[in-house]
């Protein structure tokens, strides 16, 4: 006896809202699980962390616009259209491919963003600007303007920032130690390079034009727009922008093949039920053909029967007749 585990919607969607909220947690609450952030040295004569600070071009606001609540609304609006278009409106089940997607796009963004935090909290890279802002001092009382610790190759780990000189907050001097990867590149590559891939997979608009890659050009403009102002401002090392604009852009190319492999299956289940239902409705238009076929070879049968009977009564009848004459 086999045995398969067939959920029924309202029973789906729970489970899915469940482990969405599991991935959540985890991925806002790593920093706690990983703490503290792993604290890297340096060494005086670095120049890659000698550059000045400046304010973000594109500010945290403008990043989850970009990467998460624009493309989100273009795929609710994107899906509703195409549901609305086909006539497809009439119970849950023709909102599958609406909540498919926005269910698949969640999923890909929280676990991206996981394993960001992942990169960040375990690896602790400084970022370009870490000098300006935090101003180390060693235990002795020294720090890198000193000629005794200005040259040579000495890794300094035992140091503390002085941030009365840089007017650093808490927030900036905490953020100095998780360059590594570009948490901008990565959220921004998600969200575009997964909207454009959605375009391409629905060929929309106009199929056969170049409406569609130019808006998936689009896309990918202004997540490497992005991702480059992270460099231009001096908050990540041109590596840490390639390796969060890799990790978004594949995370949003594993989550898509996921998302259409899913309903690939479920296309060709559909598919199988409808032929099954097909072929059984031949089946029983056959019956029915064939129960039809013997009720009139009965009823000619019967009508055969009855002619002969009669032919044979007339018959009698002459043969009666012509004795009594």
């Amino acid at each position: 006896m086999s045995f398969s585990l067939q959920l029924r919607p309202p029973g789906r969607l729970l489970v899915d809202l469940a482990l969405l909220a599991l991935l959540l947690i985890l991925s806002a609450y790593f920093k706690r699980i990983w703490w503290p952030t792993t604290q890297r040295g340096f060494f005086c004569n670095d120049e890659t962390l000698m550059y000045p600070y400046r304010e973000s071009t594109v500010s945290p606001t403008l990043l989850h616009w970009l990467g998460v609540h624009l493309p989100l609304l273009f795929l609710v609006l994107l899906e509703s259209f195409l549901t609305w278009r086909r006539g497809e409106v009439t119970s849950w089940r023709h909102l599958w491919p609406l909540w498919n997607t926005i269910r698949w796009f969640l999923y890909g963004h929280v676990f991206n963003n996981l394993l960001k935090s992942i990169g960040k909290e375990t690896i602790g890279r400084l970022r370009p600007h870490f000098f300006a802002v935090c101003q180390p001092q060693f235990p002795d009382g020294g720090n890198c303007s000193d000629e005794a610790h200005r040259g040579g190759l000495v890794y300094h780990e035992a140091y503390s920032c002085r941030p009365e000189l840089s007017g650093a907050t808490q927030e900036m001097l905490t953020s100095l130690h998780v360059s590594f990867p570009s948490g901008h590149s990565s959220m921004a590559f998600y969200g575009l390079v997964f909207l454009a891939l959605h375009l391409r997979h629905r060929r929309w608009p106009l199929r056969g034009s170049l409406l569609g890659p130019v808006l998936q050009l689009g896309c990918l403009c202004v997540a490497w727009f992005v991702a480059i102002s992270r460099v231009m401002d001096y908050k990540h090392h041109w590596s840490d922008v390639v390796a969060g604009s890799l990790l978004g852009a594949g995370t949003a190319f594993v989550v898509v093949q996921a998302a259409r492999l899913e309903e690939g299956h479920r296309t060709t289940k559909a598919t199988a039920s409808t032929n099954a239902n097909a072929n059984a409705n031949e089946k029983e238009k056959e019956k029915e053909k064939k129960k039809e076929g013997q009720a009139e070879a009965d009823a000619l049968a019967v009508g055969a029967v009855a002619g002969k009977s009669h032919q044979l009564a007339h018959d009698l009848c002459q043969v009666t007749c012509q004795g009594s004459n």
